[in-house]
């Protein structure tokens, strides 16, 4: 008897939960670097139609799964950085994105990806008058990005994607980072 079919009859773990356990090793290549996990730095750029201009630096995680060695889907999110521009003050509050990625293979180390899908920003602040600011807004996005390979599942990137692009706010970010593959 094979001594993962011993611990079943032992625990009473159902065969199901087996069948799986023994397939993940076997699938070997595949199975390998399909999750991943990224944080960046992001200069974020805000342009909010007959308003001033803002930008800032705020942090960016991110979390996706391989479907097949040039898709993927990750999701986004980030916050943090003020800026203040002609006595105006705005501050992001929270970045969403759920983005569909393909990736081009140049070199063994190096690719290149776009990214395609939908994101939202919240934003806060004070305008002229001292009065507080508060905004929402969502829409599709798109952006591309080079990833290099430093090691066996550690990646950097550097990445451009306009998150909003809405009638009165346009929200965009060039982002630097690191993820991890596992």
């Amino acid at each position: 008897m094979h001594p993962q079919q011993a611990l079943v009859r032992r625990t009473g773990i159902p065969s199901v939960l087996l069948a799986v356990a023994l397939a993940l090793p076997s699938t070997g290549a595949q199975a390998q670097d399909r999750f991943y996990l990224g944080m960046d730095a992001m200069n974020w750029f805000l342009d909010e139609d007959g308003g001033s201009d803002f930008s800032a630096l705020g942090v960016r995680g991110r979390v996706g799964i391989k479907i097949s060695e040039q898709f993927a889907v990750e999701a986004h999110l980030g916050g943090t950085g003020t800026d203040r521009s002609g006595g105006e003050r705005r501050e992001l509050d929270f970045l969403y994105a759920g983005l569909v990625r393909g990736d081009l293979p140049i070199t063994r180390y190096t690719s290149l990806y776009g990214v395609m899908g939908v994101a939202g920003v919240e934003l806060g602040g004070r305008d002229t008058d001292d009065a507080s600011v508060s905004r929402r807004d969502s829409g599709v996005s798109l952006g591309i990005g080079a990833d290099f390979s430093i090691a066996d599942g550690a990646h950097v990137n550097i990445d451009y994607i306009r998150y909003v692009n809405a009638s009165d706010l346009d929200f965009s970010a060039i982002s630097v980072g690191a993820r991890w593959s596992f």
